[in-house]
């Protein structure tokens, strides 16, 4: 795609939404996709596509978020046998994610596990966007831009996050000053990114998690006012991807209410915040751990995010 192209279609908002979600916490197990067309800056298409994965293994805390089991994908047809569904859709296109590195791993993977060409396309990261535009907002997880936009949100329904997507790109790119986008090769491994003045190497809209965390926080607060929060003074670890807040910010919430963040699994480890695609090396660790006697608190994000709001 040239950049005229892309430059041309930015002005005229045509562009692809899409969302994943996945039944466990291996990328290359969609189980549905919501995606969304938009030309002109209106939606002219909009449908969820149920996946039956490769491996039909359904992680709990999965179906806690998105509610489908392997009995509701049960009939449906696998990811090749869809794509040609999909593939005009994404290829050639401009294609909007929500924390969009985790949706562009997923088609990536999956592409990979069918041995799939990839697609030529560019992505945005609307977390990423939303940030540069709506400044007013103090977070921009989908259902916080839902209710700004004054949208229902059936969160982690593909269909309805993808719809919400679609509407942060409506509403920011004509906003956005699009000269400051910077375009690289067309494959699926490129982004589109913001251009830093004097930086070629510019800023990504993509969304691969700070791991490395400040040091402020891997310093025990001891001053936070609530002593009788669950992380007040326990010693946490993060594994995995949250797909709702950014590793950084997750870490700074515990850090303010008192936990004691650490980088690696011990015998003094009291909680693992838990995303998607969790450290197979940390898994087996706390897993020995637990069978040794230790009592290791293993906390996935739909809980997280209720401690923590």
């Amino acid at each position: 795609m040239e950049q005229n192209q892309i430059l041309k279609n930015l002005d005229e908002l045509n562009f692809t939404a899409i969302d994943f979600e996945t039944a466990n916490e291996q990328r290359n197990s969609p189980c549905s996709l919501g995606i969304v067309k938009v030309v002109g800056g209106e939606i002219v298409s909009k449908r969820e596509i149920l996946i039956r994965p490769k491996e039909m293994r359904f992680a709990k805390i999965n179906v806690s978020l998105h509610g489908i089991s392997a009995k509701v994908v049960e009939d449906a047809l696998e990811f090749d046998d869809v794509w040609d569904q999909i593939a005009p859709e994404i290829d050639g296109q401009i294609v909007l994610a929500h924390n969009a590195d985790f949706d562009i791993d997923v088609l990536k993977q999956t592409l990979n596990a069918y041995s799939i060409s990839h697609p030529k396309m560019k992505y945005i990261c609307t977390h990423k966007l939303a940030q540069e535009v709506f400044h007013e907002l103090e977070r921009y997880r989908l259902i916080d831009l839902a209710e700004y936009f004054k949208m229902d949100c059936l969160h982690h329904n593909c269909l309805a996050d993808a719809i919400i997507c679609s509407e942060i790109g409506i509403r920011a790119i004509p906003v956005y000053d699009k000269k400051s986008f910077r375009f690289s090769a067309d494959d699926l491994t490129h982004r589109i990114s913001k251009s830093d003045s004097g930086n070629t190497s510019g800023k990504d809209f993509s969304v691969f998690e700070k791991k490395v965390l400040d040091s402020a926080l891997l310093k025990p607060n001891l001053m936070a006012e609530n002593k009788d929060h669950v992380f007040y003074s326990k010693r946490i670890v993060f594994t995995g991807d949250l797909k709702s807040i950014e590793r950084h910010d997750a870490a700074a919430k515990v850090h303010n209410l008192g936990g004691d963040i650490n980088t690696t699994i011990s015998k003094k480890t009291d909680i693992v915040i838990v995303g998607n695609s969790a450290g197979p090396a940390k898994m087996r660790k706390i897993e020995e751990l637990r069978a040794a006697g230790f009592n290791i608190q293993l906390i996935y994000e739909t809980e997280f995010l209720t401690l923590i709001s």
